[in-house]
């Protein structure tokens, strides 16, 4: 069945809905949320079930037959997501918008993101090298190039000469994976780009100008990068549908700094690749890679890259060098901490994209752990940059998020007891009706003989008394229970003391899981005030 052929006013409300979305993004896979699932309708459905290897279904939607439909779980979507934006596809994360315990009749969704190549920020990038999202604007003398790495708020921006060979292979040589260009570029260098180097392209046309972002170019005085500039961040900011705080301000790359080599020239070094079966293993930053940190491991990639060509840099490097190789071992024990250190760029990414879990602010209070002792090494060796250890900061993650959170934030377990008196409230109340089954079950076995009766529970009957065949004739009417469920082994009731204390118990566990998620959320939106400090420390810590 062809969406476009379907009259939409004869669809069913909540497929009006996503036709409705759809048509704004035709060129993007919509997955749909519906309960605990992401569905794919029509040609998308068609689509992804091939690529995917799902099973295709179809979905009653009002009309005669039955539509296209295919689905995934939503706590596992990000591996499918992954495996069609690998394949060169875009993905729109449909959302439900409201809470449906309190909506009559359809919830409202919307697109909440889209995600492709350059725009992936979650935890299973690769964390050795950057991944970059760039664009081209055609100044009819010069080419300008920017790009950004989103997972690390990194910016960076170009001019080239106006030579379609030199600006493809500028764009291969940096790594970029996705690219924006406007309309009115060489139609030569979309085709090149998507076909034969199967770069995510995309054509796009609007600019708009956002004051939040100011800071990124304020004090570049030449209005094309500028306009490169805010170009890029227009597509982003349409596709990413939320303020990327931690963005930071653009790094003009000046060729006059750095060796220059053309992308043939570092293949056939085998620099960062072998030649022949385009691998990292015996590359040479294979051989030179003993990095400790992810964020020094792209950092090396990037000094491989663009070699030093000012002395006075080289020098700085080699006596740093020198330092360590005499100092072995505080440079021993400074290895020892850097291990400890995690990805800080991309968690503070992850923070200010709203996306970070619980484990990333465990992570972030590790890392800040061993701040202070790192700091008094770098001291000793009259290492030339100082961090800042954010104290204050350890101690928030310290009193609030528990050691070993669950990886989803709506089941609970997130917040120490101590941090929050309601919350404390809480579970106290719920501890005590816990508390309350484990004595009735006892005193039921007292009060009935039944030796084997136990109290149980599950989603769909909530708490229930289990009895096996055996001993139900022994269950008499005094006790007011009823039968609730027969299963092949035993009979389940439900008493009315006991509905009573599940609802108390159930009603505590919901609030604890709301109240904990609220918690959360205004942990992690407390913490995009320190990311500016963070970035600068993790460009030490590299």
């Amino acid at each position: 069945m062809n969406r476009l052929e379907v009259d939409i006013e004869k669809v069913t409300p909540m497929m009006k809905q996503y036709m409705k979305i759809k048509e704004k993004n035709e060129d993007i896979i919509i997955m749909f949320r519906l309960g605990d699932f992401y569905e794919m309708f029509f040609e998308d459905a068609i689509l992804a079930s091939r690529e995917l290897e799902l099973t295709l279904t179809g979905k009653s939607a009002g009309l005669d037959e039955k539509i296209p439909m295919c689905g995934v779980p939503h706590h596992s979507a990000s591996v499918y997501i992954e495996k069609l934006v690998e394949k060169g596809y875009k993905v729109g994360i449909c959302e439900q918008m409201e809470d449906p315990r309190n909506v009559k009749g359809i919830v409202k969704r919307d697109l909440v993101q889209i995600i492709s190549k350059g725009t992936i920020i979650n935890e299973n990038l690769d964390e050795k090298e950057n991944n970059y999202i760039g664009c081209i604007m055609d100044f009819d003398h010069a080419y300008i190039i920017s790009y950004s790495d989103i997972s690390t708020g990194e910016i960076y921006s170009k001019i080239l000469e106006h030579n379609n060979t030199n600006l493809v292979s500028e764009i291969i040589s940096i790594g970029i994976k996705e690219i924006i260009l406007p309309s009115k570029v060489d139609k030569s260098i979309y085709s090149i780009l998507k076909n034969q180097f199967k770069l995510t392209v995309s054509i796009y046309d609007e600019i708009e100008t956002y004051p939040n972002y100011d800071y990124i170019y304020n004090d570049l005085k030449d209005h094309r990068f500028v306009n490169t500039i805010k170009y890029l961040l227009t597509y982003i900011t349409a596709t990413q549908k939320r303020s990327l705080t931690h963005l930071q301000k653009v790094i003009i790359k000046e060729d006059k700094n750095f060796l220059r080599m053309d992308i043939h020239t570092k293949r056939n070094l085998e620099l960062t690749e072998t030649l022949r079966l385009k691998q990292r293993n015996n590359s040479l930053i294979w051989l030179l890679d003993k990095t400790k940190t992810a964020m020094g491991s792209r950092m090396l990639k990037s000094m491989i890259e663009n070699p030093l060509i000012d002395i006075d840099e080289i020098n700085k490097r080699y006596d740093i060098v020198e330092t360590l190789l005499k100092e072995f071992i505080l440079k021993n024990d400074l290895q020892e901490l850097l291990f400890e250190v995690y990805d800080l760029e991309r968690l503070s990414g992850r923070i200010a994209f709203g996306s970070a879990n619980a484990r990333d602010l465990i992570q972030l209070k590790n890392s800040l752990k061993v701040l202070p002792d790192i700091k008094k090494i770098l001291k000793q060796i009259n290492y030339y940059q100082n961090i800042e250890t954010l104290d204050e900061l350890y101690h928030l993650l310290e009193e609030s998020i528990y050691e070993n959170p669950p990886i989803t934030l709506k089941e609970g377990y997130l917040i120490k007891e101590k941090f929050n008196d309601e919350l404390d409230e809480l579970k106290e109340l719920r501890k005590g009706g816990k508390d309350f089954v484990a004595r009735f079950e006892a005193s039921e076995k007292e009060r009935t003989g039944i030796k084997n009766l136990k109290v149980g529970y599950n989603r769909v009957f909530g708490y229930y008394i289990e009895i096996s065949k055996g001993n139900t004739n022994l269950v008499k009417d005094e006790y007011g229970y009823e039968r609730k469920q027969t299963l092949s082994n035993c009979e389940r009731y439900i008493s009315p003391i006991l509905k009573e204390k599940e609802a108390l118990i159930l009603n505590a566990e919901e609030k604890i899981i709301d109240l904990e998620y609220e918690l959360f959320t205004q942990i992690r939106d407390a913490i995009k005030i320190y990311i500016p400090t963070l970035q600068k420390i993790s460009k030490v810590i590299s």
